[in-house]
């Protein structure tokens, strides 16, 4: 039962934004404004670049470009509040009155966090798993700093996918490995898919039964992943606890864990988040699920570990993707099997509007700027490609079964991000 994981979108150029046109759907209204303004940092008057900023109550967000520079055309005179946001810097609110026919310009001076929390420590007294309010709020002022840039991180990644939408191509490596005589099946593929995808967590719901036209009934398998981090549903149904500064390959980082209810009997996911101590930018994030004996047949287990890399300045996206899941031994008398899956980027392409200062439209290959990264985002579900690459030490199937269709007891294919297919 591998795991498939999604992976998303990187930069072809990056580059001052050049003068933008009015956005769909933002036509000219009389009396109405440009709002243009910079996102600098306070002390040195440096841009921010890729800063986010939301404007209220038109609910029009958007990235700010490499300069930190945004423009709002066609803003009825008025009064709203102005949003920024950028991760390991505290929020920027604002009032702006706009004047008919009198354009506005706006400077943002962004303050970065001072905190002394790079002194806390794993061996430090443990502390109470939290779950945050109706408003996302905890009790735990470490806990409340860092769960807060959590969310941030979730937010753009959230933003990138749904106002920037785009489709990708990935390369997946599948081994099937027998533990008992550490011997591995491996089988490559590559797949497209799409970055805009409506799912959202629900209470003890990651488990789901759906009909598929070649398998028939199935089990659908969807692990959260950072977007949810911003979702208040899933901080309602889950507790967390600031583990305190940690070590992740010779980069200290900033640790939390998360739980589910412990009422929930339900399938559900646990597992850890890891920022950069010193940025607050997510690098790595463990996903578990729970009670997978639950549900019949059980789900033994599945561990997801992923890796993030900054796609553009200050936009940290992941990066690899790896699922582990034991089956244990799938027919009689055999060994005990467990699945392994990789995936990475190999070409991606903006469907409609792109970041600032990023050419889309064109699929852009790993190998252009910056493009060896990749994310991890929702999408929509459609089907694995073929496979193209080699297969090698193909083991014939663990039973009979008609041509064309997978034994029961067989791992079981994937669906997009987080879901995964399971035979009723």
């Amino acid at each position: 039962m591998p795991l498939l994981l999604l992976l998303a979108a990187v930069v072809n150029r990056l580059g001052a934004q050049d003068t933008p046109s009015p956005a769909a759907g933002e036509q000219i209204i009389p009396g109405s404004v440009i709002i243009s303004g910079t996102v600098v940092a306070d002390g040195t008057g440096r841009p921010i670049p890729y800063s986010t900023v939301r404007l209220q109550p038109l609910s029009r967000e958007r990235f700010t470009d490499q300069a930190g520079a945004f423009v709002y055309y066609a803003v009825p005179p008025g009064k709203y509040e102005l949003y920024v946001r950028q991760v390991g810097y505290l929020p920027h609110d604002t009032t702006i009155v706009v004047t008919a026919n009198v354009p506005l310009r706006v400077s943002v001076t962004m303050v970065r966090i001072a905190t002394a929390l790079d002194a806390v420590k794993v061996s430090a007294p443990p502390r109470l798993c939290l779950t945050p309010d109706d408003f996302g709020v905890v009790a735990d002022s470490e806990l409340a700093t860092v769960l807060e840039e959590a969310k941030k991180n979730a937010e753009r990644e959230t933003l990138l996918r749904h106002t920037y939408p785009f489709e990708y191509k990935i390369a997946q490596s599948h081994d099937t490995y027998d533990m008992d005589m550490r011997k591995h099946t491996l089988q490559y593929d590559t797949a497209i898919f799409r970055s805009d995808d409506s799912w959202r967590y629900r209470r003890g719901k990651v488990v789901s039964s759906d009909r598929d036209k070649l398998f028939g009934d199935v089990r659908l398998m969807r692990l959260p992943t950072l977007a949810d981090l911003a979702d208040k549903n899933f901080l309602a149904n889950h507790c967390f606890k600031y583990a305190g500064v940690v070590d992740q390959n010779g980069v200290r980082t900033h640790r939390i864990d998360f739980l589910p209810d412990s009422l929930l009997i339900a399938p559900d996911v646990e597992g850890s988040i890891f920022m950069d101590s010193a940025t607050y930018k997510i690098l790595r994030a463990e996903f578990r699920l729970t009670k997978g004996g639950s549900v019949k047949p059980a789900i033994l287990g599945m561990e997801v570990t992923t890796l993030y890399r900054e796609i553009l300045p200050n936009v940290a996206l992941f990066g690899e993707i790896q699922s582990v899941q034991p089956l244990g031994v799938i027919k009689v008398g055999g060994n005990r099997i467990e699945s392994r899956e990789t995936q990475k980027l190999l070409s991606f392409r903006f469907l409609l509007s792109s970041p600032p200062g990023v050419i889309g439209h064109k699929w852009i290959a790993v190998g252009s700027v910056m493009a060896d990264s990749l994310a991890n985002l929702e999408t929509l579900k459609v089907k694995r490609a073929p496979s193209k690459g080699p297969k090698q030490e193909q083991q014939p199937p663990p039973r009979d079964s008609p041509p064309g269709i997978p034994p029961l007891d067989a791992p079981q294919p994937s669906l997009p991000d987080g879901k995964t297919k399971h035979l009723m």
